[in-house]
């Protein structure tokens, strides 16, 4: 699945995701204060888990940049004769800029996440190029054509 993303003002945050997973960590986990046995499911509610992994894989907490400081979007507001420190403000208001409204909005759909509750480290994809193979004695292996290294 790709990830989904809400923009705040030209910053992209995860947005709110809700979805039915199974725990297959072979231990009890809990998930909002309640008890999930391993093979039980639960309602994952929180933010994009693969909007998290891009956020995770760069190394940030967001992606974009505030448009009042986009080079840009300043030059053009100057270039329409709003000028002077309160430039910004006076365009915005003229063409109608709710910012009550907008943080609304944000705030409904967006899953603001912290630094720290990035994932720590990323499991790898078992799947990747053919799956798990658990035929014969031997450990699994993992992926597609051609001899892979066991774990």
């Amino acid at each position: 699945m790709s990830p989904r993303y809400v923009s705040h003002e030209g910053v992209w945050h995860p947005q709110k995701e809700r979805v039915a997973l199974k725990n297959l960590s072979g231990k009890q986990k809990i998930v909002d204060g309640e008890k999930i046995a391993s093979g039980e499911e639960y309602i994952y509610k929180g933010a994009d888990r693969a909007a998290l992994f891009e956020l995770f894989k760069e190394k940030v907490e967001t992606f974009g940049q505030d448009f009042r400081k986009n080079t840009e979007f300043l030059q053009a507001v100057r270039n329409m004769g709003f000028t002077g420190k309160e430039g910004v403000n006076e365009y915005l208001e003229f063409v109608g800029y709710d910012k009550e409204r907008i943080d609304k909005e944000f705030k409904e759909k967006a899953s603001v996440v912290n630094k720290n509750e990035l994932p720590k480290r990323v499991k790898a994809i078992e799947t990747l190029g053919g799956g798990r193979d658990t035929a014969g004695e031997a450990a699994p292996r993992y992926g597609g054509f051609g001899d892979q290294p066991r774990d």
